[in-house]
């Protein structure tokens, strides 16, 4: 079973009763300064970036005004909402590695990437704030993740392999077999890791030290290029061949992660190539890069808009076009009386992963694999898109029904949200994914703080 995004241009997706904040940030500092020791895995040596410490930053006054901005929650969440965080973070309790901190991608499934494992990261975060887990235990857990980082073994000893193992750390394939050399890396899935961990290293700053030099001795160099972002995939012969990667939408997210931490992808933020396609009555931008081209599919989906958005908060120009890609989908349903909610997610029978979309080379509401194949009788309304349409623009009257489908979409036992519900049969995709889980968490701590985003 593949749980991955594209291996070329796409991704391989209860309130916290707050104590007064220093109260908080002294329970943390102390859960800190406990488990630094001699012993710890993380005084242990990364491949030529010096000893892996964790020094307590110090807390200047910007430092202590971004955790205030994290911890500032100001629309707090109904009872309703507080019981769909408990739900989404239990996705998290259950399918956490303990031997290497890492989460699995899909239920019980012990493979990930490292979208997923960014995954993981802003929903612990956001539990910590929701008041989900105790300071002591986000303590806990991100000290094991930060030290499997550390560990993880590397592509060609320079970027982490396209998907790992997550209850051992080994490089694997796609079927989840072991795999010494590695697959490649995505600059995608290494970009939303960069978002998460600077979001992290923003709310909790006695980590920065820990979280920088866990990744010291990536080579990031090698994914950033003129301005663009490269992957890397392995051919038939065994060479390794360097792969422009992205398209409109992920690829400016993704290079946001690579700017907070210094590195310019200024082609890859830019809103072009692309070109102004009719949609349902609405202009919307898309790649002009398509698969028959590039190999690489230009689909026009939901979660690179709500990503934006909820952790860094929309440009002007992202805005104007989440928007276009909203009134879009009302439209369809307009047109047609299906709720349409539209993003990749994996689903619960073969090809067990899709691509539902707005637009994908040259064809509306496409829902394609990624080598572009069409299983249209397989479309799903997402439950994380529409999680992410009701809390970006709560004002419009048609996200309140999608809304009102996604928020049953729960697993009865309680151990996470649905994927989405397949628009032919109405019933659900019941496969339960760390990134439809850690979406939602990620949106309710977004609403929570007064629909302010993650990091400025």
């Amino acid at each position: 079973m593949i749980f991955s995004f594209s291996t070329f241009s796409g991704s391989t997706h209860i309130l916290r009763r707050m104590l007064p904040l220093g109260l908080i940030l002294a329970s943390v500092s102390t859960s800190c300064a406990a488990n630094i020791s001699a012993k710890s895995p993380l005084t242990s040596a990364a491949a030529d970036s010096g000893p892996i410490t964790r020094t307590i930053a110090s807390r200047d006054s910007s430092k202590s005004s971004d955790i205030q901005l994290c911890g500032n929650i100001l629309s707090p969440l109904t009872e309703a909402e507080q019981a769909y965080a408990k739900t989404a973070w239990q996705y998290f309790v259950n399918n956490r590695q303990s031997d290497t901190g890492m989460v699995n991608a899909a239920d019980s499934y012990p493979s990930g990437t490292l979208w997923d494992q960014g995954n993981y990261l802003t929903a612990l975060n956001a539990a910590l704030w929701l008041n989900l887990i105790e300071p002591a235990e986000f303590d806990r857990q991100l000290t094991q993740f930060l030290t499997g980082l550390v560990n993880l073994p590397l592509f060609e000893d320079t970027l982490p392999n396209k998907v790992y193992n997550s209850a051992t750390g080994q490089m694997v394939d796609y079927g989840n077999n072991p795999n010494e050399r590695g697959l490649g890396w995505s600059a995608l899935d290494i970009g939303r890791m960069l978002a998460a961990l600077h979001i992290v290293r923003t709310c909790h700053p006695q980590y920065a030290n820990a979280i920088e030099s866990a990744i010291a001795h990536w080579d990031f160099d090698a994914s950033v290029k003129d301005g663009q972002l490269y992957g890397a995939t392995v051919l038939e012969d065994g060479t390794t061949l360097p792969v422009q990667e992205g398209r409109l939408g992920y690829e400016e997210y993704a290079a946001r992660g690579y700017q907070h931490w210094g590195y310019d992808a200024f082609k890859a933020i830019e809103l072009n190539p692309s070109k102004s396609v009719e949609l349902e009555g609405v202009n919307i931008l898309v790649d002009s890069r398509d698969f028959d081209s590039t190999d690489a599919n230009n689909y026009v989906v939901s979660e690179s808009y709500i990503l934006d958005g909820i952790e860094f908060g929309l440009s002007s120009a992202l805005e104007q076009e989440a928007k276009q890609l909203l009134t879009a989908q009302k439209n369809r349903y307009e047109r047609t009386g299906k709720l349409t909610a539209v993003s990749e997610d994996n689903i619960d029978q073969p090809p067990h992963f899709l691509y539902s979309t707005a637009y994908a080379n040259g064809k509306d509401w496409a829902v394609i694999t990624d080598k572009n194949e069409d299983f249209p009788q397989l479309r799903t309304l997402s439950t994380k898109a529409a999680f992410g349409w009701r809390y970006l623009f709560p004002d419009d009257p048609y996200v309140q029904q999608i809304f009102d489908v996604a928020k049953t979409l729960q697993s009865p036992e309680g151990k996470g949200f649905y994927a989405g519900e397949y628009e032919t049969s109405n019933q659900p995709n019941e496969i339960l994914t760390g990134n439809t889980n850690g979406l939602i968490l990620e949106i309710l701590y977004y609403k929570a703080r007064g629909n302010q985003p993650a990091v400025e």
